[in-house]
């Protein structure tokens, strides 16, 4: 089963936001850099390792997920 992510767009390290695997407030700074050591060393205990919202966030953040929005 899939699941849609409907987060807001976050874009600066000190926009905060809901994470769902972890179940409280971050900012991207603390998901990206969780999100990628958890990654990095293969932390599979972690919420973080292979987390959709972080990858998304590190998609955005980054510039290489282009984000269409529908009016």
């Amino acid at each position: 089963m899939r699941f849609t992510c409907t987060q807001p767009l976050v874009q600066v390290p000190s926009d905060t936001f809901h994470c769902r695997a972890r179940r409280k407030m971050l900012t991207l700074n603390r998901c990206l850099n969780d999100y990628l050591e958890a990654n990095a060393i293969r932390q599979r205990r972690s919420a973080c390792f292979r987390c959709m919202l972080g990858r998304k966030n590190r998609e955005v953040y980054a510039g290489t997920l282009e984000i269409v929005e529908m009016d």
